[in-house]
């Protein structure tokens, strides 16, 4: 089954559900209505029409199965698309949590859900977790299922039953693509699916009929007159030869006839035409025993009753179940689970839905203390802090005003159909008397700073991107300088957004088209400070806009990452830094190594090692020809995988500087375990040798410390001689800086590589 466009997810369905189940039970009240009336007539009547009353009597008891048949068949349908919603439902909880999967995580979502299987697939179509250990590392491949959607345009895939490849079991499985290309499959056994649906089979409505001496066997009849289904066992595939019945039957007439088995015993047999296509039913046949009427009409009037009440059980249950179950699944897919507020999910649906409404306002809330606060409390404190929040902006809640948890550390706060700007005005003053008084958590006074992004917007032409966008836009113009600070996204900041629009489109196309005059990189030198000679070179990427001129790294690196292209645009300036490397071990210098920065989300991803050594490989140069250099945030973010990829890079003789050591949070004790060759101190600690400031002190300290554990330090931002004689006085190994050079294009680099190295041999002669 596959599904398309737009995906209301709600109570919408469930109540559709309730609605059909209330028609259901009043049709079946009905129906049980009219039997018994039925058979109370029968039952006055059955001696003076012995035999037209047993034939009646038959008609009746087919047409009943019939219509169960008919009924039970729109409960299949119903049941089957609730089956359906269901698992659209799974899929949406499972998707709710791209970003961060592991397999503990889609064990238990298993389990909430109750599903068999999860498994989640990255966009080469490998199974990197499952609540199946077996299914981990398993490649989807051409032909299968799996592999076909992946490569299809479908974003969504409902299966019907099939044999799992990976086992001998069957499932009915279930697909949703993510953003970043990776994709969800879930999947019930068969024996859960065909659990709703095997007590509407026919064979099963006749096996809980009881057996009775007046009513010898209830038996249904195919095309081929053949009896595939009946309260006899014996008689199941017996083929009916009788020539006179298959005539009757054929024109659409009711046959009857009597059987005597010996003088004192026969069998009245009636034959009643059926339709029902799903099985291939044509009539049911009904053999009597001819000793007593009234209790066979009393065993086949509880019997229909009987067959009433099991369909209307069956549904009723299978109603309530999807209902709870379709109850779990919003609170997954809808609200977070720490606050229980409505999440990202919840609001941009919100967004979307509320478009034609006037006046209308997002305030993007964020707390700027929330990750020191869990560095130096620990996770569980900082829970308890974005608890409190929720619980405290949730008071400014009304009829116009919703509140939501939108990522990590940010809130949003949605508001229509206000009057003026004051109101707006005044949730903002409503919250920072709310915040007048400090949180105490676990008895801890913590005193909270947030700040607030506000857009207002009345024209329909923006998405719920663009709102967040905006939002976000305004909060990074914040001038944090009281606890509670706030901003309204103005025209200004619109020009923000079209600048990075521009930018992001010129890198985008630069990296496209291979084009080094856009972005392109700059070389400064590295200059051993006990031999004076040039070692190395850091690579700085540079870019020069069209539209804006030189625009700053940190403006362009920031879009990149924010707009989440950063990857590409890494991978695009280690090829040109490997490039040069390349040029330089072609003109000789083979031990040169060229520095290139790494981002943090860059290094994360798993191919990350994989596409470096590729890369190396491709420019024809060496490990030891390359330095990646890290910031300290990246080994706070996620100490254990940093530390583990950064091994498997120096196993490949590749080197490792951390940038800007002693700006964050990282310890010498940690360096004991650090892979890592390499500390560039933080050029404010230079800058402050020359004034005798405490900086002088601990620039020597880290120097001495990092040799103690075997680690190379590089002095950034040296300028002048001071701060050169007092590295070398105390064993610094490194210079980089303006006082030797500025970064300098490629051929520059060259040349002046090529001047130092001569001068420098002839001084040495």
């Amino acid at each position: 089954m596959k599904v398309e466009g737009r995906i209301c997810i709600g109570m919408r369905p469930i109540n559709k559900s309730k609605s059909s189940i209330k028609t259901l039970i009043i049709f079946f009240i009905i129906i049980t209505i009219i039997i018994g009336a039925i058979t109370l007539s029968m039952s006055k009547r059955i001696r003076e029409y012995y035999y037209n009353q047993k034939k009646e009597e038959a008609v009746m008891l087919a047409q009943s199965i019939s219509i169960y048949l008919s009924n039970t068949e729109d409960a299949v349908n119903i049941a089957a698309k609730l089956l359906d919603e269901n698992l659209l439902m799974s899929l949406n909880a499972v998707g709710s949590h791209n970003g961060n999967y592991s397999s503990e995580l889609i064990t238990s979502l298993a389990e909430e859900l109750d599903l068999n299987e999860i498994n989640i697939y990255n966009a080469e179509g490998l199974i990197e977790y499952s609540n199946l250990k077996k299914n981990i590392k398993w490649h989807t491949y051409n032909g299968h299922k799996a592999y076909v959607f992946m490569n299809s345009d479908d974003n969504i895939l409902i299966e019907d039953i099939r044999k799992n490849v990976i086992g001998d079991k069957y499932y009915k499985y279930a697909y949703m693509k993510n953003h970043d290309g990776s994709f969800i499959q879930i999947g019930i056994l068969e024996e859960k699916v065909y659990s709703i649906f095997d007590s509407f089979q026919i064979q099963r409505y006749l096996d809980k009929i009881p057996r009775n001496e007046k009513i010898m066997e209830i038996f249904a009849i195919d095309t081929d007159y053949i009896v595939s289904a009946s309260t006899n066992q014996d008689d199941i595939s017996l083929q009916i030869n009788n020539d006179s019945l298959k005539t009757d039957l054929s024109n659409g007439n009711i046959h009857s006839h009597i059987d005597s088995l010996n003088d004192d015993e026969s069998i009245y047999e009636v034959y009643v035409p059926v339709n029902y296509e799903p099985e291939n039913i044509i009539a049911f046949g009904i053999k009597y025993q001819m000793s007593d009427v009234i209790p066979l009409v009393r065993i086949n009037t509880f019997n229909s009753i009987s067959g009433l009440i099991v369909v209307y059980i069956s549904l009723l249950f299978s109603v309530i179940t999807f209902y709870r179950r379709n109850k779990k699944l919003e609170q997954l897919a809808f609200y977070d689970y720490l606050t229980k507020l409505p999440n990202k999910q919840a609001l941009l649906n919100q967004l979307n839905d509320k478009a034609n409404i006037n006046n209308k306002a997002i305030f993007l809330i964020k707390s700027g203390d929330l990750r020191f606060l869990n560095q130096s409390f620990g996770y569980e404190y900082g829970d308890g802090v974005l608890k409190e929040l929720g619980k405290r902006i949730k008071m400014v809640e009304t009829k116009n005003i919703k509140l939501f948890r939108f990522t990590a550390d940010k809130f949003v706060i949605y508001m229509e159909n206000y009057k003026s700007k004051e109101e707006i005005l005044s949730v903002v003053d409503k919250i920072k008397v709310l915040f007048k008084d400090p949180l105490i958590i676990n008895n801890i006074s913590q005193q909270i700073f947030l700040s607030i992004g506000i857009v207002e917007y009345k024209a329909n032409n923006k998405t719920a991107d663009n709102l967040l966008t905006e939002a976000t836009i305004a909060l990074n113009n914040i001038d944090n300088g009281e606890a509670i600070t706030y901003i309204f996204f103005d025209d200004e900041m619109e020009l923000i957004i079209q600048r990075e629009e521009l930018i992001e489109r010129e890198i985008r196309t630069a990296i496209d088209e291979g084009d080094t005059s856009k972005i392109y990189l700059e070389y400064q030198p590295l200059v051993d400070l006990k031999t004076n000679e040039v070692i190395g070179f850091e690579a700085l990427a540079r870019m020069n806009s069209k539209q804006f001129g030189q625009v700053s790294p940190i403006e362009f690196i920031d879009i990149a990452e924010r707009k989440q292209f950063i990857i590409p645009l890494s991978n695009f300036i280690f090829d040109m830094a490997c490039e040069f490397s390349s040029s330089l071990v072609n003109l000789g210098y083979y031990d040169m190594y060229i520095s290139v920065n790494i981002s943090a989300i860059h290094l994360l991803q798993e191919d990350f090692a994989t596409t470096v050594l590729n890369s190396i490989k491709r420019k024809g140069i060496r490990g030891h020809n390359i330095v990646l250099e890290i910031t300290e945030s990246t080994l706070m973010e996620k100490y254990e995988e940093v530390n583990e990829r950064l091994m498997e890079l120096r196993s490949n003789d590749l080197r490792i500087a951390i940038d800007d050591f002693g700006t964050g949070f990282s310890s010498f004790s940690r360096l004991t375990e650090l892979n890592v060759d390499i500390l560039k101190i933080d050029r404010d600690f230079i800058k402050d040798i020359s004034n005798g400031n405490k900086n002088r002190l601990i620039t020597k300290d880290i120097i001495t410390i990092a040799h103690r554990l075997g680690v190379n330090t590089v002095a950034e931002g040296v300028e002048n001689q001071e701060q050169k004689d007092y590295l070398i006085e105390h064993n610094c190994d490194i210079l980089q800086g303006y006082l030797f050079s500025k970064p300098v294009p490629e051929d520059k680099a060259i040349n002046l590589l090529n001047k130092h190295n001569e001068s420098r041999n002839k001084g040495l002669n």
